[in-house]
């Protein structure tokens, strides 16, 4: 298991399962930065084509598996909260919105329903997750950062398990397909004084969370805040395949 600390905040997150997924494209670039490919489930292009976004699509799809091989640990859904990150979220169904607003078909306020949240309120029905579900958008937006916000949930006990993940969605010049990863991981609260001599551990400072990180990839390509979210989860899911095939 993976577990992380926060400096300031009291206990621990701990990772207890997670999924990438990703498109053929996706996942040879993962490939190329150490993330081995069979850590990610790929994703086949027809797959994340239909009315609902692509991105929105992605969180639902790795909601479903990580669901499958890791379920629920209680039974409450209002004790689950979802925190999502993506750098390029449903940007198509952003688009339509604003361009029915602007003929008038469409009411400012009823922008919930196509905002950046719909990632997360996505993943969060397929998870039958009822407590708060957050995105954190923007092209610096990290799987860190989403994380963070899962810790000061699980501190304060307003949520018994955390959901956090990382989506993006790369369109191509057409817009008609694109590349796309979503990583998501099941998280807990630990007490600090639990033991972690055989876990991989991880420190994190609060105020580093939110900086740069790194640039965008050529043309669209990823940048280094989806590699990072796919490495944050990558030795849980190698442990995982490692006690599957003993």
């Amino acid at each position: 298991m993976t577990t992380v600390f926060f400096h300031g905040l009291r206990g621990a997150v701990r990772l207890r399962a997670a999924v990438v997924l990703a498109t053929p494209g996706f996942r040879a670039d993962l490939s190329q930065d150490h993330v081995p490919e069979a850590l990610v489930t790929e994703v086949a292009a027809q797959d994340v084509r239909g009315k609902q976004d692509p991105a929105s699509l992605l969180g639902a799809l790795a909601a479903r598996e990580l669901t499958t091989a890791s379920p629920a640990g209680d039974d409450d859904p209002f004790s689950r909260g979802v925190f999502v990150s993506t750098r390029r979220g449903n940007q198509r169904s952003v688009r339509a919105f604003a361009g029915a607003l602007a003929a008038g078909r469409r009411s400012p306020s009823t922008f919930s329903v196509a905002g950046y949240n719909i990632v997360a309120q996505s993943t969060a029905r397929e998870l039958a997750a009822r407590g708060p579900s957050v995105v954190l958008a923007g092209q610096r937006a990290t799987l860190d950062g989403a994380l963070f916000l899962a810790a000061l949930r699980l501190g304060s006990g307003a949520i018994r398990t955390g959901y956090v993940g990382h989506v993006t969605w790369l369109p191509d010049a057409t817009g008609r397909s694109g590349e796309g990863l979503a990583v998501l991981a099941a998280v807990e609260h630990v007490d600090s004084a639990v033991s972690v001599s055989e876990q991989h551990v991880v420190a994190l400072d609060p105020a580093d969370l939110y900086a740069p990180r790194g640039t965008d990839g050529p043309g669209g390509a990823p940048a280094a805040e989806d590699f990072a979210a796919a490495h944050r989860v990558a030795p849980l899911l190698a442990d995982a395949r490692t006690a599957g095939v003993r």
